[in-house]
């Protein structure tokens, strides 16, 4: 039985993904990763835990704004573009590279190792639009097409020619392909629940959010807000009860709260994105939130010594440089509910607890 209830990550295999299975799981969220397709509640980037919202526009109705289709017909003019099969080679190497340092969370150390992960059986197909100044490759974006729809992955780009929006103007392209292609719905990948680097992905016009019953809406406020809203909200009131209380908490943003949801069989790995930390009379516990238990929840933090793995992760300059980041993968040992009601009594008896079976931390 998992100590944590809350499933914040869902995976499945790619093996043998259908075209059509593919527009379904877009549809409801899901993403495709190194090997996998996956669906995630909350991203923990920029020292703080935020709620995903996932966005959409229909391929039918687009229009380009005036200054797009303005930029969109200069750089068809000033460049050549080349649609094809995705490969990696030295120019796409370094352009990868360059911009290594602006991705969040972590990084694959390569583009080979991102693109050209194993995709056994797939029917969809990933595709590339290379943009190309004279023989130089500037620019190169990569998507995944469905039966009825296609989804963005990443576009890399060279920073010498950051003057003419490669970025927007590679989104662009990949619309206009859909277009071509008859498809139905373009998918460009995530927002966040908070005003983010992410929101050049709605810079394009009117979008459908995903909604928490699953639906489509182009209203803005039926957007589902995610749960990063909801743990950062039920952290803050906990810190609040826990200063009262004469604790000193610090804020913590654990990245590695995917292993537990990724590793099944590992039901003691911490799975909370974010938890406080108080020094007690026992020495250091944690304190978090619960979502599927609805409840505020203590446990112990312990190291992983078993996952020697996760040190070959390359971590973005956000996580090397934040200082309210846990980067080791961490387990507990054992967990106990803090009813909200009484709160500090719980937390009180449980140290007692901890102190007659001669716990140490």
């Amino acid at each position: 039985m998992s100590i944590f209830a809350a499933m914040l990550v869902q995976t499945a295999s790619i093996y043998g993904l259908k075209r059509s299975d593919y527009d379904g799981l877009l549809s409801r969220g899901w993403f495709r990763g190194n090997g996998i397709v996956y669906r995630s509640e909350v991203v923990c980037i920029d020292g703080d835990v935020f709620g995903i919202r996932n966005i959409r526009y229909p391929v039918g109705s687009f229009s380009m704004r005036r200054s797009h289709r303005k930029l969109f017909t200069a750089n068809n003019k000033r460049f050549t573009v080349r649609i094809g099969t995705p490969h990696c080679d030295e120019q796409r190497e370094n352009l990868y590279q360059e911009l290594t340092h602006r991705f969040k969370a972590f990084v694959h150390e390569s583009l080979n190792g991102l693109l050209l992960s194993p995709r056994t059986c797939v029917e969809f197909d990933t595709m590339e639009i290379a943009v190309y100044d004279g023989s130089e490759l500037i620019a190169a974006s990569y998507i995944d097409v469905g039966d009825r729809s296609m989804a963005s992955i990443l576009c890399i780009y060279s920073q010498k020619y950051k003057s003419y929006s490669l970025g927007i103007y590679t989104m662009l392209l990949e619309m206009d392909l859909a277009k071509r292609l008859g498809l139905d719905f373009y998918y460009p990948g995530y927002v966040l629940d908070q005003p983010s680097a992410f929101d050049y992905k709605l810079l394009l016009g009117p979008c459908e959010w995903l909604t928490w019953k699953q639906t489509w809406s182009q209203n803005t406020s039926d957007a589902d807000p995610g749960k990063g809203e909801v743990i950062r909200t039920k952290l803050a009131m906990a810190e609040t009860i826990l200063k009262a209380a004469g604790y000193s908490p610090k804020r913590v943003i654990y990245p590695y709260y995917t292993l537990g949801h990724l590793l099944i069989e590992r039901p003691d790995l911490v799975r909370v994105p974010s938890y406080l930390v108080i020094q007690t009379s026992v020495g250091v516990l944690a304190v978090s939130y619960d979502l599927q238990m609805d409840s505020y929840i203590c446990f112990d933090l312990r190291p992983a010594q078993d996952l020697d793995f996760v040190q070959s992760l390359k971590l973005s300059n956000d996580y090397r440089q934040g200082d309210s980041y846990e980067l080791n993968p961490l387990i507990c040992t054992f967990f106990h509910r803090l009813r909200i009601d009484s709160f500090i009594e719980d937390l009180n008896h449980i140290i007692s607890i901890l102190k007659h079976a001669d716990y140490l931390a």
